[in-house]
């Protein structure tokens, strides 16, 4: 974009960004996703092509989008960290990807020094409605993440997890995944 709008400071621009993403092009209709995949790029996030972006979203850190996701609403990645998604994923509404967060620190003030995370999920996989990702994690591909399940540890390929805080339910080589809660 190389608008005047696009020229104003960068925390400027980025406010106006999302007010565009999440209260005028917030329709899923194919015009709006497009708009709305424009607006991501020009803040220096990578969307693939085919993702469909369900408004509103929150994004505090980087976002790399694969190719052909589904990205519901109330989509947010908290910390300055960066979230990876490979292809073909689907994240249900209300998904929440932590990258930032502190070591412990002295007894005067425990949340010491800050750290950033990179949190990756594998092409193929979903995660459901309320998960929570959070720490330097990866989550294999083709993999299942349950409704409400809080991932702190990786998670192998072909895998259902579920659960807080997320254990493996069992493994889904060769199976039909229809329900992840």
């Amino acid at each position: 974009m190389n608008h005047t709008i696009s020229k104003l400071p960068k925390a400027a621009y980025k406010r106006i960004c999302f007010f565009l993403i999440n209260r005028v092009f917030i329709s899923r209709r194919r015009f709006s996703n497009k708009v709305k995949c424009a607006l991501l790029r020009s803040l220096g996030h990578q969307i693939g092509t085919g993702t469909t972006i369900i408004s509103p979203i929150y994004i505090a850190g980087t976002v790399h989008i694969g190719n052909d996701c589904w990205i519901n609403r109330e989509f947010t990645v908290e910390g300055n960290g960066l979230v990876v998604i490979g292809d073909r994923c689907d994240i249900a509404p209300q998904v929440s990807f932590l990258t930032g967060g502190h070591k412990i620190g002295s007894a005067q003030r425990r949340a010491g020094e800050g750290e950033t995370y990179t949190i990756r999920v594998g092409s193929g996989s979903w995660i459901g409605s309320r998960a929570t990702i959070l720490g330097t994690t990866t989550i294999g591909e083709s993999s299942v993440v349950a409704a409400c399940a809080c991932v702190r540890e990786d998670v192998p390929s072909d895998t259902l997890v579920g659960g807080v805080p997320a254990r493996v339910i069992r493994k889904l080589e060769g199976e039909d995944v229809s329900d992840p809660a």
